[in-house]
């Protein structure tokens, strides 16, 4: 059994939360923006009002949709020996999203993020062995935006063989990603199998949702295809300035997501997710403070009342640099989420606030994942690793460096100092980084997946074009 932390909330507070979210669900409601979700939620009997896109949650439908939401969640991957299975026994990291810049590894100048550079990420992140869940780290911004989303995917099933993960703007673009899925499948039905990618849906605080966005995970609901459902309130900007008052908001965010996803789609797989964050009450910037940590921790015992899967917060780094800032931030906060039973670890890959993508911090990231895993992992006392007759054998002023269990525990189970000795660690993940840049190559594509991918690519870029200059 690994360490733990005490539960951030008692079972009374955790209780109060879902009896408050209950209250405001039904007396203030949500205003989703988009009518396709208010005529599901009014087939299931809830009060809605077309002009506002506003709907009341009973509470009876709340509690049905909270125990149809599984608890364990299988993210299923293009080569299925990087399927993940979350189900509360070990955390799993996550590489971050959305950037929109990056530092290239050979000059170390910041640009404008590329499909390059998502090239790059994400070979890094196929090769990087504590990355379980990919996220597109950040934005081709040299391709046309109507087609950027699709070719984010595109770019994703092709450069890694592991699970993808996104977010997805509109309807519009659903059945191009699902064939993208598909044919890097091997043709595989998503809606018959597991799907190789997740999405996420991040609502807008406060009380409300994306339409666009909500009515592409509606059609993704309806195929069986996992959501991460993300609010993101801000603390003294939008939601209360008190942690408590913004766990309330993010918690009745999150179940709207998740009533509605149940309501399409009874068993669809959801993730709750922990992007509560402050606003610096001196300056109006977004920026965590000390006592911000308790905010995930809170949520993460939040999905647990729930007993739902979570994602918490890890890697991340307010710093534009790897220096002792990253260090601190990244460390407290992936050890916390570790101790908390998170599913998932979010993020590799980001520095400045999950705006900069770093090859460099990719390799450190995978590096002290691997560090705080070994801290937080079970200490073992039996009689194996006791040894008591080798310490009575060896005797007083003895030593141990000639014994064969010495030999034989080093083997087995010793860890090495990291950095080796004599080497910064900016030097050995530099080193790394350029030998993962010119040597790793993903798991090929099936047998003529390139040649339909190109074609679904090239209808995609038709088809948006199209829709994009009929909404204009």
């Amino acid at each position: 059994m690994s360490l733990s932390l005490m539960p951030a909330l008692t079972q009374q507070e955790a209780e109060s939360i879902h009896r408050h979210s209950l209250d405001l669900l039904e007396r203030v409601g949500i205003r989703y923006n988009t009518p396709r979700a208010l005529q599901v939620l009014e087939q299931a009997g809830c009060h809605v009002d077309y002009d506002r896109a506003w709907a009341s949650l009973r509470r009876d439908l709340v509690e049905w949709a909270l125990q149809q939401a599984p608890r364990v969640v299988r993210l299923s991957a293009r080569d299925p020996a990087h399927d993940v299975m979350l189900d509360g026994r070990h955390p799993h990291h996550t590489t971050d999203s959305q950037g929109t810049q990056a530092i290239d590894l050979e000059t170390g100048e910041r640009h404008d993020s590329t499909a390059q550079d998502l090239r790059r990420g994400l070979l890094f992140a196929d090769a990087l062995d504590m990355v379980d869940i990919v996220n597109v780290m950040v934005a081709a911004g040299d391709v046309p935006a109507h087609l950027r989303t699709v070719a984010h995917f595109s770019l994703a099933f092709t450069h890694t063989s592991k699970h993808v993960r996104t977010g997805v703007l509109h309807a519009g673009q659903v059945p191009f990603i699902v064939e993208l899925a598909r044919a890097a499948a091997g043709d595989g039905p998503v809606g018959e199998s597991q799907p190789i990618f997740s999405v996420i849906d991040c609502t807008l605080s406060p009380l409300m949702h994306d339409g666009p966005m909500t009515e592409a995970c509606i059609e993704l609901a309806r195929l069986g295809v996992p959501i991460l459902v993300l609010p993101m309130p801000l603390a003294g900007g939008t939601a209360p300035v008190s942690l408590a008052g913004t766990v309330l908001v993010h918690n009745v965010e999150f179940i709207s997501g998740l009533v509605l996803y149940q309501a399409v789609n009874p068993g669809t797989p959801i993730v709750y997710g922990t992007s509560a964050s402050q606003m610096d009450m001196h300056t109006g910037h977004y920026r965590i403070s000390a006592d911000g940590y308790g905010l995930g921790l809170a949520l993460c015992a939040m999905a647990r009342f729930y007993n739902l899967p979570v994602n918490l917060n890890g890697l991340a780094s307010a710093s534009q640099a790897l220096d002792a800032q990253y260090g601190h931030e990244a460390t407290a906060a992936t050890l916390l989420a570790y101790l908390a039973g998170a599913d998932e670890i979010y993020s590799v890959g980001l520095l400045g606030s999950a705006q900069v993508l770093s090859l460099e911090k990719m390799v450190l990231d995978n590096h002290l994942a691997h560090e705080i895993q070994n801290m937080a992992r079970s200490f073992v006392a039996d009689e194996d690793h006791l040894q008591a007759e080798l310490i009575a054998r060896v005797g007083i002023g003895g030593h141990y460096l000639n014994q064969r269990e010495t030999r034989s525990f080093t083997r087995r189970e010793y860890l090495p100092p990291w950095p080796p000795a004599g080497k910064t660690m900016r030097e050995v993940a530099r080193a790394e980084a350029l030998d993962l840049l010119h040597r790793h190559q993903a798991l090929p594509l099936p047998v003529g997946a390139a040649d339909k991918i190109d074609a679904i690519m090239a209808e995609a870029d038709r088809e948006l074009a199209l829709s994009e200059g009929r909404t204009r």
